[in-house]
């Protein structure tokens, strides 16, 4: 089973200065475990029992279960009324629980295949601070699983995180063995369950067809952070999750943001087995992200019909920023002929739209200052693309957007984007469309991106 060895000197700092107080009392919980899956809970009821029946066991031991219900104190009625029914559930369905600590709340409850840690941030006098949610929920949940990888108490090298709103595959575990060495996070493939309301169903279709829209144009640029960004689909080394300080305590974007952080620290792997079941509803209580998205879209008076991705010379501005940026880097930071070059005879890029852009993103100053930082080609190259990471390439897709490349009518973006593999297509089925992208996007599956200390086309 797990062994009792001595931590990693960065998880060590990381429990010692950084973690949650819920870290220090993981150390209650009795057994060992042979993986921990980490599960935020707010307001779900059913959704919640779904995934807690869909984690599957696995050969190296028993699950623990790490659910961290959570509420604000201005959370709505309804949030607070279904976590009081998920504590009367649990206390029903396993009634053989043991009390960790009333402060914070925590129980351990005895399952067939392994233990359900509750970490009970739902309570008066426990609440979450304001303008804190899912990422502090997150942050909590991991920090108590990385406390036992600690102790050595968990066998499978990895914190699995996941939604109460999903249905896990029954090979999720398996998934991450054999991976490459060294990585830092595996992402895993997705797939949205559609409702039966025909208006919701097509809005959920084209949010997924937009955000594998987006990651296809960063593959196709080249981009170092061409991976989905859902807290739902991921697990990290506990390590790497140490060295980038866990996640932000933030209401919203903070899996967008500790994956932005791995991806600078090693490898990201995109998995390719069974997909995780997404599901597509209506929510507000993040400011984006898919519930918000179909809000928004079901809401508008023109629904989905003035839906609209990226225009695809956004995607094409981007390519030719990261070649310049390699350039600079075998240049050895000579400045004067690849910025001279940034067009480089090609009629549809912009350059003075892109260094704009480039311009109101300080990337000037940021690129003299990584030369002046880094003595070879390699080191160059990854302290460009680690400054001009994943939110950077966002807002420069933004500045792109709002200077002069508008979005484009979610039809007529998927015709014209080289990424897409459906130039030309005249198919309008949405349904069609998505399986499509999804078939393009796996291809990507089975690869690993990230920053790395390798220039393209030299050996490691």
């Amino acid at each position: 089973m797990a062994g009792k060895n001595k931590p990693e000197k960065p998880v060590a700092q990381y429990l010692a200065r950084h973690a949650e107080p819920e870290a220090s009392l993981a150390e209650r919980v009795s057994g060992d475990f042979g993986y921990a899956l980490v599960i935020p809970s707010y307001g779900e009821l059913e959704t919640l029992f779904a995934v807690l029946g869909s984690a599957p066991g696995g050969p190296a031991g028993p699950v623990l279960l790490v659910v961290v219900l959570n509420a604000r104190s201005d959370s709505p009625k309804a949030v607070h009324e279904a976590n009081e029914s998920v504590r009367q559930r649990l206390a029903r369905n396993l009634p053989s629980r043991v009390s960790l600590s009333d402060d914070p709340p925590m129980t351990a409850h005895a399952m067939p295949d392994g233990m359900l840690l509750l970490i009970d941030r739902a309570l008066p006098g426990h609440y979450l601070p304001e303008k804190q949610g899912v990422g502090l929920a997150r942050k909590i949940g991991n920090d108590a699983a990385l406390a036992l990888h600690a102790e050595g108490r968990i066998a499978s090298p990895w914190i699995w995180n996941t939604d109460a709103d999903v249905l896990l595959p029954r090979d999720y575990f398996d998934q991450m063995a054999g991976i490459d060495p060294g990585v830092v996070c595996g992402v895993y493939f997705f797939d949205h369950r559609l409702e039966a309301d025909p208006t919701l169903a097509e809005a959920a279709r084209l949010y997924e067809i937009s955000l594998r829209y987006y990651v296809l144009g960063l593959a196709w640029a080249g981009s170092p952070y061409a991976y989905e960004s859902m807290g739902s689909c991921f697990a990290i080394s506990p390590e790497a999750y140490a060295k980038v300080r866990g996640f932000p305590k933030k209401n919203a974007a903070e899996d967008f943001y500790i994956l932005d952080k791995l991806a600078k620290v090693g490898p990201v792997a995109r998995l390719d087995g069974t997909p995780i079941q997404l599901e597509g509803r209506l929510s507000d209580r993040v400011p984006f992200g898919t519930g918000r998205a179909l809000t928004d879209m079901t809401g508008s008076r023109r629904g989905v019909a003035s839906f609209r991705l990226y225009h695809p010379l956004v995607f094409a501005h981007l390519a030719a920023w990261i070649r310049v940026m390699e350039a600079i880097a075998r240049s050895g930071g000579d400045l004067n002929k690849p910025m001279g070059e940034l067009p480089s005879g090609n009629p549809f890029l912009r350059a003075d739209l892109m260094q704009e852009a480039l311009s109101q993103l300080g990337t000037f100053e940021a690129v003299r200052e990584a030369i002046g930082r880094s003595h070879d080609e390699a080191t160059l190259l990854r302290h460009l693309h680690t400054w001009f990471d994943a939110f950077r390439t966002l807002r420069f897709v933004h500045l792109l957007r709002d200077g002069g490349l508008p979005s484009l009518p979610w039809r007529q973006a998927l015709s014209e984007a080289p990424f897409t593999n459906l130039s030309g297509s005249t198919e309008e089925d949405t349904e069609v469309l998505r399986q499509a992208l999804a078939e393009e996007e796996r291809k990507l599956a089975g690869t690993n991106v990230g920053v790395t200390e390798r220039l393209p086309g030299t050996e490691a």
